[in-house]
């Protein structure tokens, strides 16, 4: 394998690694939100955050990462960003 396919597969992996980062925080941060402002399940069972406070949530989630990964990093996660907004 050369040093290329290795580099990019090491980016592609570390891609990864933060959405996952990505995801969990935030997570963690709209559980806590919830607690905190006691919000109860909607009429179908799910407990959802005002939409200004989730925008919040996702912001902070995602600068956890932009300082938990070396800046070599930065470019690459900025450039996914809207990605991991998009529901899946």
């Amino acid at each position: 394998m050369s040093e290329r396919a290795i580099l990019d597969r090491m980016n592609t992996l570390g891609l990864s690694i933060a959405r996952g980062m990505y995801m969990n925080r935030l997570h963690v941060l709209r559980l806590t939100e919830v607690v905190r402002n006691n919000i109860r399940p909607n009429e179908e069972g799910v407990m959802l955050l005002p939409s200004e406070l989730d925008e919040e949530m996702k912001r902070l989630a995602f600068d956890y990462v932009l300082a938990m990964f070396p800046e070599e990093f930065h470019l690459d996660i900025v450039s996914q960003r809207q990605s991991w907004l998009t529901p899946q």
